[in-house]
C-alpha cells in the first residue's frame, strides 16, 4: 500500500476569531498612530527634575543695636542642620555648638552690622534657623545691658 502526504487544509476562521483580529489590527494601528504623532498621552515629553540635594554653607547673623558703648554680645542659634557657630573679623569671640543649637560671644567694639557666622547642612533651610541676643555687656565697665532695642537676625 502506497501513502501519499496531503497538506492539512485550513479551516475557515470562526467570525469571532475574525473580529478579534480586526480588533487586534485597529488597536495596533493607533497605538502606532499616536506614537508617530508625538509620543504617548501618558508619558510626559520633559524628563522630571531631579532631586533637591542639600547644599551646606555659611549663613550670617546680623545685630541691631541701640548703643555705641557694647563691649560683648551673647548670642543664641538654633534651626535645623546648625553645625558651627563663630565671630567674624574685626570681632573676636568664642562659638560652641551642643545638640544642634549654638552659643557664640562676640567681643570688641560690637556695632551694628555682621558679627557672627553659623554653618548649616542646608543653605534652602535659613528661614528655619534663628538668632537671639542672650546678654549685652558694655565696654569698659562690663555691665550688662537692658536687652531692648537689640535684635539679632540670620541672612543668607
Amino acid at each position: 500500500m502506497t501513502y501519499t502526504f496531503k497538506p492539512a487544509r485550513r479551516r475557515p476562521a470562526s467570525p469571532h476569531q475574525a473580529v478579534q483580529r480586526a480588533l487586534q489590527v485597529f488597536l495596533v494601528s493607533l497605538v502606532a498612530g499616536a506614537c508617530a504623532a508625538g509620543g504617548s498621552p501618558t508619558v510626559p515629553d520633559t524628563p522630571p527634575p531631579p532631586p533637591v540635594t542639600a547644599v551646606s554653607g555659611w549663613l550670617t547673623i546680623q545685630l541691631t543695636t541701640p548703643n555705641a558703648t557694647d563691649g560683648a554680645v551673647q548670642l543664641a542659634v538654633s534651626g535645623p542642620g546648625v553645625d558651627s557657630v563663630r565671630a567674624v573679623a574685626p570681632y573676636a569671640g568664642y562659638g560652641v555648638v551642643s545638640s544642634g543649637a549654638g552659643h557664640v560671644v562676640v567681643t570688641g567694639s560690637v556695632a551694628s552690622g555682621a558679627i557672627a557666622r553659623v554653618w548649616v547642612r542646608d543653605v534652602s533651610k535659613s528661614g528655619q534657623v534663628a538668632a537671639s541676643v542672650s546678654a549685652v555687656a558694655a565696654r569698659g565697665t562690663y555691665a550688662l545691658s537692658n536687652l531692648s532695642g537689640y535684635r539679632a537676625t540670620v541672612v543668607r
